[in-house]
Formats: structure tokens, sequence, C-alpha cells
């Protein structure tokens, strides 16, 4: 992996997991708070990091590989991330030890966290262009 991919993984994890205390906060402020909640969103914002870094290793090794094939990698590596989702929701709602709402609401934090971070890079990118010229 590239050090702007590694930066970029980084910063993904970093709003999943602002996202997911924003999340308790609000939990907390509606009369909701529990160990459990905290749980759930540990749960889910470790998930969403971790696919975002599977993913983005998958990416990383087959951009070096046949380019014909390597859409076909990385699509079943989004398959087999999809799976693990599944599991990671009938892990929360199975399991008394997470608030299964609080599991699930982060695996939706993701598409916000790519946009933001893509912004950032894009104005990064700008500057760093500005700067050289």
């Amino acid at each position: 992996m590239t050090k702007n991919v590694k930066t970029d993984v980084l910063r993904v994890a970093a709003g999943n997991f602002i996202l997911g205390a924003v999340m308790v906060l609000i939990f907390a402020l509606a009369g909701y708070f529990s160990i459990e909640v905290i749980w759930g969103a540990l749960l889910g914002c470790s998930f969403v990091s971790l696919s975002f870094l599977w993913l983005a290793m998958s990416v990383s090794k087959n951009v070096e590989k046949d380019p014909e094939n390597a859409r076909k990698r990385v699509s079943a590596t989004y398959t087999y991330r999809l799976l693990a989702m599944a599991l990671v929701v009938v892990l929360a709602i199975k399991l008394p030890v997470f608030n299964w709402v609080a599991a699930i609401i982060p695996l939706f934090y993701q598409r916000i966290v790519i946009t933001v971070v893509g912004k950032m890079r894009i104005k990064e990118d700008s500057e760093k262009e500005v700067a050289e010229n």
C-alpha cells in the first residue's frame, strides 16, 4: 500500500470512530446509554474500519497484477466483505453484550467518511500542486 492509501485508511478509521462517539453521545442524551451501546458502537465502527482496510489492501494488491482479472478479484472481496457484514449484524442481534442498533448504525458511516476523506485528498493535492508551481 502506498503512503497515501495508508493515510486514507487511518483517516477513515478515525472518522468512523468519531461518528461512533457522536452516536454514543446521542444515545446518552436520548436516555438510552448503556455499556451495550458502547460495545455495539465499537463492533460496528471496528468492522467498517477493518472492511475499508480489507478493500484498500485488496485493491493495492490487485493493481499490481493483471488489470483484466483485478476487477474480478476485487469484486470477489466485495462478496466476502458483504458476508462478513451479515455475520456482524447477526452477532450484534443475537449476542446480548451488544446493542444491535448501535452496532448497525456505523455500517452506514463508511460512505460519509469516505466522501469527506476524498474531498480532503483533493484539497491537499490541489494545495501541493499550487505550492509546486
